[in-house]
């Protein structure tokens, strides 16, 4: 069904530390769907800003999100069936886009919903969720004759029941913070309160990005989901990982005694080691996520050929050192040594 019909538009990323408000509230949706724990599949700008559906391995229905944002004001049914001009003639509306999911797949359509920070208050004016369909019937009809008038196949008996208005809980000024916060609750009641979040976080960002980018060529579904959507299992998969990567921290016991270096050498291996610990804790961003991956990416293969832990820093010292040295300028020879060991051992 998705495969079949192209996309009409290709989004942009952002910064890699930075949620964008389409990622921090598809985000937010995804956490909602996983403690409610349905068998999701949410894919990030494909076909919509934000696409869902309703069964992960077998789904029958999908419901398209297109997300706009406000600094101010409210939303009203003549904003979302406004067509601004172009030189070609007048551009499709809000109503219009979202009706052309329908369109496209048919009875596959669930849902088409309009999601944003400020409130549509013909529909609903506190945070939540309501149908066009609830809205004063006066009111309704002329958002009805506007999208009539610009799509022909729309019925509204048949397709207003479609269209839902969905008023975000995220603030614009504050959205990085409460996806964030939310993030935090999730991952206490996941697994459990001590691991750190940020880098969890980061990497949900992350994923969510490398969804929104364009679709390679895939032949089946199961490719599909693995390029465009996050699943359930998706999700628990890293959360058993976090869960795991923290379980198994590395200790500087677990080293020292194999290490074949002077005591005084080993001696401020062992403070750089609690130093590049305490700072992989305070710099959770995409920087370190994407250092320690370049570490790992050396250090790993090298172990197959290393006789013990001195010859395995000798042999990829040269090669870590400057990265280690970009992330943190001015690392000792010591400094790079605990990294390599660190990095071994996670």
């Amino acid at each position: 069904m998705l495969l079949a019909v192209p996309q009409r538009e290709d989004g942009g990323r952002t910064a890699y530390d930075r949620f964008d408000y389409q990622t921090a509230w598809g985000l937010s949706r995804l956490i909602e769907l996983h403690e409610k724990g349905e068998n999701y599949a949410i894919a990030f700008e494909f076909h919509d800003d934000v696409v869902s559906l309703n069964d992960s391995d077998t789904p029958s229905g999908v419901t398209f999100y297109q997300i706009k944002t406000l600094e101010a004001g409210s939303w009203s049914f003549a904003k979302i069936t406004s067509r601004p001009s172009s030189k070609t003639g007048k551009k499709p509306s809000f109503a219009g886009k979202m009706f052309d999911n329908f369109v496209r797949f048919g009875v596959n359509v669930e849902k088409l919903a309009f999601v944003s920070n400020q409130p549509l208050p013909e529909v609903i004016a506190v945070h939540g969720e309501k149908h066009f369909s609830a809205s004063e019937k006066k009111k309704l009809q002329k958002f009805i004759s506007a999208l009539a008038a610009e799509s022909p196949d729309f019925n509204d008996i048949e397709h207003t029941g479609l269209f839902l208005f969905v008023y975000s809980h995220l603030n614009l000024p504050s959205y990085q913070r409460a996806i964030i916060g939310q993030i935090a609750e999730f991952v206490d009641s996941e697994i459990r309160p001590d691991i750190p979040m940020m880098p969890f976080a980061l990497a949900l960002n992350d994923q969510c990005r490398k969804r929104s980018k364009r679709l390679a060529d895939i032949s089946d579904f199961d490719q599909l989901k693995l390029s465009k959507f996050i699943t359930r299992s998706d999700m628990l998969k890293w959360l058993s990982q976090a869960r795991d990567q923290h379980q198994r921290r590395p200790e500087w016991a677990s080293v020292v005694n194999d290490l074949k270096r002077p005591f005084a050498e080993k001696v401020k291996i062992e403070r750089a080691w609690g130093e590049y610990e305490v700072m992989l804790r305070s710099r959770p961003n995409s920087a370190t996520i994407a250092f320690t991956e370049r570490v790992r990416s050396i250090v790993n293969p090298a172990l197959e050929h290393a006789e013990d832990y001195a010859s395995l820093i000798d042999t990829v010292c040269g090669a870590v050192g400057p990265i280690v040295r970009a992330w943190q300028p001015g690392a000792d020879n010591h400094f790079v040594s605990a990294v390599i060991l660190y990095e071994l051992k996670r």
